[in-house]
């Protein structure tokens, strides 16, 4: 009986203290592992729109029939040009450890060759796929793409649209402010998604992703569907179970159907949440303000924004999903490889202060900058250089061992320590004007003094 009771006792110390160590955290999930310490991923839009190079909601926005559509936009998409390897080489020189494509978006073209026989065009004679239904061939851009991030140790994962615009099972609401598409009749609505999950079985099946990026679940409700609001939250809890049975690693976004709190990570869209998540999260951002390929499109954001942004995104505990639209023939445009190529130049010095780290260890933040830790390191992130020469912190509970510019790791530089702040001298020029970064290296992780 003392046997029992001691061994009690001592798991439930275990317990206690694994509790109190995280208090500050959430339980990371073993299979996301990876996905929380790679913190910075590309997102691909790519398909038949990028043809047409209207961005990706133009067969809605500019109120096509499904037709004419398919007949003048989609037949025509031919990415002759595509490279997958260069694409890769940019998103690793970008820092990027993870890159997401769209299988399948909301105008229901298949990237792949898909064989689940509903996916077919108007007429249903031709699936409406870029192997059956374009002259580019027999390339499969999705292997292409996998087999290239494996060779530079870049996860592959994939994105798949909800709903379907070009499916017959459904009628294209275009944009009214309310509803996206809607459901046929209720078969309708059970034959989709039988074949839904069919088409998901064989991505998963070919391309094994390690994510499954899930959008358009706008039609989504609580209760019994309807034909515009046609995809329920019983069906996202249905797809969620069925996808993990297929595939227990995979990791899977919330929008199997959002705002429920399902999925295994939180996806908001163009924005950064003020203050870090009770869960796993990761936004999705844009270079320009278009995610397909918009030849109108050129207002990009700066550098400096995209990389700022990425540090406060990590600082409250987020990963960042950065979108690249490759033009109608497959080649990425040059404003958007010269913008990669510019956030890699920062990552190649300071990316071991945004890889494996999580959020900042104080409850308020400076309005110069943000903080990040991990295991043995405070970095201080300057995106303001102070004019006076001196940088002030709140204190830490951890012994400080040395401080130190990241870009300089060999000269420590001086500090004092009293009033419960901090006071670092600085050299007078930032190392980089975009965003410089002090190491405080510490005993453990570092801890607030408050």
């Amino acid at each position: 009986m003392k046997k029992y009771i001691t061994i009690f006792v001592w798991v439930a110390l275990v317990i206690c203290c694994s509790t109190k160590t995280l208090k500050a955290q959430y339980q990371i999930p073993e299979k996301l592992g990876w996905w929380y310490e790679a913190r910075f991923g590309m997102f691909i839009h790519f398909g038949s729109y990028s043809y047409l190079g209207h961005g990706e909601w133009a067969f809605s926005i500019e109120n096509w029939k499904k037709a004419d559509y398919q007949e003048k936009v989609s037949s025509n998409f031919n990415p002759e040009e595509f490279d997958a390897n260069e694409i890769v080489r940019l998103a690793k020189d970008a820092g990027m450890r993870y890159i997401v494509i769209t299988a399948k978006h909301h105008e229901g073209f298949s990237m792949w060759d898909t064989k689940v026989k509903s996916f077919k065009d108007v007429t249903g004679k031709k699936m409406y796929n870029l192997r059956r239904f374009t002259t580019f061939g027999k390339r499969d851009v999705l292997m292409e793409l996998k087999k290239a991030c494996e060779a530079n140790d870049i996860k592959f994962c994939l994105y798949y649209s909800i709903l379907d615009w070009g499916h017959s099972s459904q009628k294209i609401n275009h944009i009214d402010g309310s509803t996206f598409s809607s459901m046929k009749s209720d078969s309708a609505r059970t034959a989709y998604i039988r074949d839904m999950k069919a088409q998901l079985k064989e991505l998963i099946k070919r391309y094994h992703p390690a994510v499954l990026w899930f959008d358009g679940d706008w039609t989504r409700k609580a209760d019994k569907p309807t034909p515009e609001k046609w995809w329920t939250k019983e069906d996202g809890i249905d797809l969620y179970n069925y996808l993990v049975k297929l595939a227990p690693d995979m990791i899977i976004n919330e929008r199997v159907a959002r705002s429920f709190g399902l999925g295994d990570f939180e996806c908001p869209e163009q924005e950064v949440p003020e203050t870090p998540s009770n869960r796993q999260w990761e936004t999705c951002q844009t270079m320009n303000k278009s995610w397909g390929y918009n030849e109108n499109d050129h207002d990009y954001k700066s550098v400096k924004i995209l990389i700022q942004e990425l540090v406060k995104v990590v600082s409250r505990d987020g990963n960042y999903l950065l979108n690249i639209g490759p033009k109608g023939d497959g080649t990425v445009p040059v404003q958007t490889t010269d913008t990669l190529q510019k956030i890699g130049d920062w990552m190649k010095i300071y990316g071991e202060s945004i890889y494996g780290t999580t959020r900042s260890p104080f409850k308020t933040e400076p309005d110069w900058g943000f903080y990040i830790k991990k295991e043995g390191k405070l970095y201080i992130h300057v995106f303001s250089w102070p004019k006076t020469g001196e940088l002030t912190i709140p204190t830490l509970k951890n012994d400080i061992k040395k401080i130190y510019l990241m870009a300089d790791s060999e000269n420590e530089l001086n500090y004092t320590v009293n009033n419960g702040e901090i006071k670092i001298s600085l050299p007078e020029d930032a190392p980089n004007e975009i965003n410089s970064v002090v190491v405080i290296d510490v005993e453990g992780l570092p801890e607030a003094s408050e």
